[in-house]
């Protein structure tokens, strides 16, 4: 029982027995670490027919619409929705929004038969259509995601499929000071600028998204909030009084009290000062309703800006993004001395190994003391 191989092929077979019945077939490889895998999800598969033949059936099609379907509400909903597309095989264009055909999984394939035989074919064709690592990183992440909750749900789910550690490595974009003035500026409500009428003809409506987009940006950038945290925040989790917020991270269920900057003080006070009686968030939507997921405002500042220019996205190692407002409170934070433990309690990493992507920002002492013995033997040597 076991692998084994054939005379007349390379590939390696397995054979074991469950419920009294035999089963023998081929791997399909000659890998014998690969072989295993198959092995094992052979028996996996043989086991849940026999065994957990009650469980209801789903594909992995509507398991990752029924994943997906609690979390709408959230910033991040149209990027899973976007990837979900694309596992089926249909990739929009960002630029025309018209929906291109890609390699994509069978639409029949049903959650418990999917291998890893599945996840490298995806891993390969997403390669060969010139998708970087992080790039796919998300795409099976959302299958890996679905798996965990259906099985969770009692659906009928694949347990043994091995999902490749895609090696990821780009630089850290985010803003520095001249960087930060020049957003601030474009998003200043009393200023005049194209594409939106002056102070004097707005609508409050309009002058209202104006100032949100400003507000929101300063919490952004003074916190180092994801944008949703932000977004979405309730006045009962302000205390103007002791200058702290109450900040539920929804992405790793856990919660933080972060202080307030005085900047960010000044405006929430000037906000909670204006708020209408009946407002129960920071930042509301025409419903009056949390704000939710709207920044093309913002995003469109930042290109105003300057930011996302053809040159300084290419000398700068990537574009500005709404995340980048995460990132340039870390590396204020770890560029001025904070300990890289602190920071990932700040930011509410689940995991501190997510906070070591700043690692290279905390100050350099060893290039200092390398200046310093060079600086001291050249002035020795002057000296002779």
């Amino acid at each position: 029982m076991g692998l084994h191989k054939r005379e007349n092929s390379s590939n390696w077979y397995y054979s074991f027995q469950a419920n009294n019945k035999k089963y023998v077939g081929s791997t399909g490889t000659a890998n014998k670490t690969k072989a295993l895998q198959v092995e094992r999800e052979m028996r996996n598969k043989i086991h849940s027919e026999n065994f957990l033949g009650e469980a209801e059936e789903i594909s992995l099609r509507d398991a990752v619409l029924k994943y997906l379907e609690p979390r709408k509400q959230y910033s991040y909903y149209r990027g899973m929705e976007s990837i979900s597309r694309k596992m089926f095989g249909s990739k929009r264009d960002p630029k025309s929004k018209k929906e291109n055909p890609c390699y994509g999984l069978p639409v029949n394939l049903l959650l418990h038969e999917i291998q890893t035989k599945h996840i490298e074919r995806l891993v390969a064709k997403r390669k060969s259509e010139g998708d970087k690592p992080a790039t796919i990183k998300h795409e099976i992440g959302l299958i890996s995601s679905t798996l965990r909750e259906m099985q969770k749900l009692g659906y009928k789910a694949a347990r043994d499929v091995v999902f490749p550690q895609l090696k990821t490595s780009y630089r850290l974009r985010y803003l520095d000071p001249n960087d930060e003035v020049a957003l601030l500026r474009e998003l200043d409500p009393q200023s005049a600028r194209s594409g939106i009428q002056s102070v004097d003809e707005r609508t409050p409506e309009m002058q209202r998204n104006v100032q949100d987009n400003y507000d929101l940006v300063i919490m952004l950038l003074d916190t180092g909030c994801r944008y949703s945290e932000a977004a979405n925040i309730p006045w009962s989790s302000v205390d103007l009084e002791a200058g702290t917020l109450n900040i539920y991270r929804s992405k790793v269920s856990n919660e933080d009290v972060l202080y307030m900057t005085n900047r960010l003080r000044e405006v929430m006070a000037r906000r909670f000062a204006a708020r209408q009686p009946s407002a129960r968030h920071v930042f509301e939507n025409k419903a009056g309703k949390a704000r939710g997921y709207a920044a093309q405002a913002i995003k469109k500042a930042m290109n105003r800006a300057g930011l996302n220019d053809e040159n300084v996205v290419r000398d700068k190692g990537g574009k500005v993004t709404m995340h980048t407002l995460r990132h340039s409170y870390a590396s204020k934070l770890v560029k001025n001395g904070i300990s890289l433990f602190e920071v990932s309690v700040l930011l509410g990493h689940s995991d501190s190994k997510m906070t070591q992507r700043y690692a290279h920002l905390a100050p350099n002492d060893a290039s200092k003391k390398a200046v310093n013995l060079i600086d001291s033997l050249q002035n020795s040597g002057a000296q002779k």
